[in-house]
């Protein structure tokens, strides 16, 4: 398999866009009721590499593939750049995906004195 440790996991819907640091974020976000009623039309890592999804016991489990399909990445995500009006963002998954980590990041409520902020976050916003 092409990417071992995705950077960034893309979870498409009919109409929005998730995205994710890692495989185990991602399970730990999902339902497996979404799941097993086809919810999520699409995971991918930021390289274009499908993620099969599946349930077992209740829990969600998401599995690399050997097959990759950039071209369906990024058609993927110029349809939800349209749909929000930022055209571009398939040039540069990665980019995007920092990007609204980190605005996520400055809009995150509460937000804590700087000393406290910086000892229980010292790295920051995640980053792919």
């Amino acid at each position: 398999m092409a990417d071992d440790n995705p950077r960034v996991v893309f979870l498409f819907d009919d109409m929005d866009l998730y995205m994710f640091p890692s495989l185990d974020t991602a399970e730990d976000w999902m339902e497996a009721v979404d799941v097993d009623a086809g919810e999520y039309t699409a995971a991918m890592t930021e390289t274009g590499q499908v993620i099969r999804m599946r349930t077992e016991d209740g829990l969600v489990i998401l599995e690399l593939t050997a097959e990759a399909d950039l071209a369906r990445l990024q058609e993927l995500l110029r349809e939800y750049g349209e749909l929000i009006g930022q055209r571009g963002i398939e040039l540069d998954p990665d980019g995007f995906a920092n990007r609204s980590w980190q605005l996520d990041w400055e809009n995150r409520w509460p937000k804590w004195p700087r000393w406290l902020d910086r000892r229980l976050h010292p790295h920051g916003p995640v980053q792919a």
